[in-house]
C-alpha cells in the first residue's frame, strides 16, 4: 500500500488541512456565528467523520505499517 502525492505533498497532509477548515466551519455553524440551516452542520459532521477516517488510515499506515509515499 502507498500514499499518493498531490502537488508534491502526501495525501494525508492535504486531508489534515481540509480537516482544520471543516472543524472551524463546524464550530462556527454550531455556535451560530455563521447562521446557516442545521442541515449544513449535520452534513459537515458527516464529511468530518469520513475525511478523519481516511486521514487516520493513511497516517497510521505510514507510522505503524510503513506505507510508502509515492
Amino acid at each position: 500500500m502507498y500514499v499518493p502525492l498531490i502537488l508534491g505533498k502526501p495525501l494525508h497532509l492535504w486531508l489534515g488541512i481540509i480537516m482544520i477548515f471543516l472543524l472551524v466551519f463546524q464550530v462556527l455553524t454550531g455556535k451560530r456565528i455563521l447562521k446557516l440551516p442545521f442541515v449544513y452542520h449535520r452534513l459537515n459532521a458527516i464529511a468530518i467523520i469520513i475525511i478523519a477516517a481516511v486521514h487516520a488510515f493513511f497516517g497510521l499506515g505510514i507510522w505503524f505499517f510503513n506505507f510508502q509515499i509515492r
